[in-house]
């Protein structure tokens, strides 16, 4: 992404953090239609590393990809690269509802392992709020470069997922989750 780019999207930031919102809302509330809660075997391999009232409010739903917000067809127009493609994540919490690819679930050990890393996003969004987690989340993909895998929210749920896949003893993702984000000045 060029410098010109980076400062139309600087200047479009109040527009899209709007636009990004409303679109969150609007896939959550699509994709609960067809979600489901936590299998117990799910919440069993969970607990101890997430409250159980976020054990008991997510819901997983399975979808054949995972679409671009339509507002992104304006960066297209515009000759702006997309800051973010949401069509090739095999995962994406939506709050508190997580939606992951179709694939990904005939994968026992690669589902838990998905659906561990995007509980650690419902924790921010339970933490955070739907806006602060949306402009966090922006702010620190701008900040660096636009590169996905730097951005702290990003950061810590593949730090924790890690430590999960390790098999680590449980340890509590929403104090982990608190804690760094007070650490980097943001709580």
């Amino acid at each position: 992404m060029n410098r010109d780019q980076i400062a139309e999207l600087d200047r479009l930031r109040p527009y899209l953090l709007k636009k990004f919102e409303g679109w969150i809302r609007q896939q959550r509330k699509i994709h609960l239609a067809n979600a489901r809660p936590l299998s117990s075997q799910e919440k069993s391999r969970l607990d101890g590393y997430f409250e159980k009232r976020i054990l008991d409010k997510a819901r997983l739903a399975s979808v054949k990809k995972i679409s671009n917000p339509e507002f992104y067809d304006d960066f297209k127009n515009s000759g702006i690269t997309i800051p973010l493609d949401f069509s090739t994540a095999i995962g994406m919490a939506l709050v508190d509802c997580i939606i992951i690819h179709k694939e990904i679930w005939a994968d026992p050990s690669s589902l838990i392992s998905t659906i561990f890393h995007e509980m650690v996003h419902v924790v921010q969004f339970d933490i955070l709020g739907l806006k602060k987690h949306i402009e966090l989340y922006s702010d620190s993909l701008r900040q660096n470069n636009y590169q996905y895998n730097n951005v702290i929210l990003e950061r810590q749920a593949y730090n924790l997922s890690n430590k999960f896949d390790r098999g680590k003893p449980p340890f509590s993702v929403s104090d982990a989750v608190r804690e760094d984000l007070k650490h980097a000045g943001y709580l």
